[in-house]
């Protein structure tokens, strides 16, 4: 709708990926549906994430942390072809204006204790869940550096003793897990400055990936510009979840929504789309990563074995960018 306002007689076209949600419905779908519920006169364009694939532009930077390098680059050609300037997105949205974790006390302090039941409805499924919450709101009145400790133990406790994934190949399964417990010590920043576990957890939620543009179209989020991340972080945690709309997806995500005209509310998706089977089908390609392997990057039994769509697609993206520095003349091994 931003595009629309300000592209003063551009054109405007948006692309989606139609990915199949783990319910079995259509990305696609919703986004039609919303563009014509909200009768957007823009120009559609739908990827097949099996047959629209490209190559990525390679960095020497490194490999790309996004999930459908392939596919972001068919956008990028597309984009190309179609005479597209830049490509916006919005990276950044649910991060920055989400509600973060551990929140309830700040959502009683705006919203009152209704709100505040409301909240722990909302979020008493994901995540810590309602033992979180309850450990969060005690957690207050601890010694800083004992809160952020304990918020450590709460919301990361795979992190409390970081290991490294067995696909890794010896040396560097060691160093990782040296790194690892490491960069745990980041903890000690929380205490430092005294922040609440959801001051923590909206903290370490805002970290955007810095992904380079996939092909020659520049890509940004107004999300990520930084004066709208000096507003919104100056906005109370308390004010990023609203009881009074219509479901819990749109209310832990109430300033997102406070962007978009009050007409709009309708239209707007009431859960949230996940596409886990999806992401473990394109992972797979991770299992076949002969230059990992033959470097001694990778153990090649462990990564027969390995199952973990994470780990998959780091695989499947550091095989690709070994593959893009040979063809940039680089010797592996």
């Amino acid at each position: 709708m931003h595009a629309l306002r300000v592209a003063e007689g551009r054109r405007v076209v948006a692309f989606t990926t139609d990915l199949t949600d783990d319910a079995g419905g259509s990305s696609a779908a919703v986004v039609r549906r919303l563009l014509d519920d909200l009768k957007l006169p823009v120009e559609l364009v739908v990827l097949d994430p099996d047959r629209d694939r490209g190559e990525p532009a390679w960095s020497a930077t490194g490999p790309r942390p996004d999930a459908l390098p392939e596919v972001n680059a068919a956008v990028a050609e597309r984009a190309v072809e179609l005479g597209v300037g830049m490509l916006l997105s919005g990276d950044g949205a649910d991060e920055l204006l989400g509600v973060p974790r551990f929140a309830t006390g700040a959502v009683v302090r705006r919203h009152g204790i209704r709100g505040g039941l409301q909240y722990a409805a909302d979020v008493a499924g994901s995540g810590p869940g309602l033992p979180g919450e309850v450990a969060g709101f005690i957690g207050r009145v601890l010694p800083a550096p004992i809160r952020a400790r304990t918020y450590w133990a709460a919301n990361w406790p795979a992190w409390c003793n970081p290991k490294a994934p067995a696909v890794l190949g010896s040396p560097y399964r060691e160093a990782a897990t040296w790194w690892a417990q490491h960069w745990v010590d980041t903890v000690a920043g929380h205490a430092a400055v005294g922040r609440s576990w959801a001051e923590a957890d909206a903290h370490d939620a805002l970290f955007p990936l810095v992904i380079s543009p996939a092909g020659p179209v520049p890509k940004a989020s107004p999300f990520l510009h930084d004066g709208f991340l000096a507003a919104a972080l100056a906005l109370p945690l308390g004010d990023r979840y609203h009881p009074g709309l219509p479901s819990a997806y749109l209310r832990c995500k109430a300033q997102v929504v406070r962007l978009l005209p009050r007409y709009v509310l309708g239209a707007l998706p009431r859960r949230k789309q996940y596409f886990t089977l999806t992401l473990a089908h394109q992972a797979a390609a991770g299992r076949r990563a002969p230059r990992c392997v033959e470097a001694g990057l990778l153990d090649a039994d462990s990564l027969a074995a390995e199952h973990d769509a994470a780990v998959l697609l780091v695989v499947a993206a550091v095989e690709r960018w070994l593959a893009g520095a040979e063809m940039a003349g680089a010797a592996i091994g």
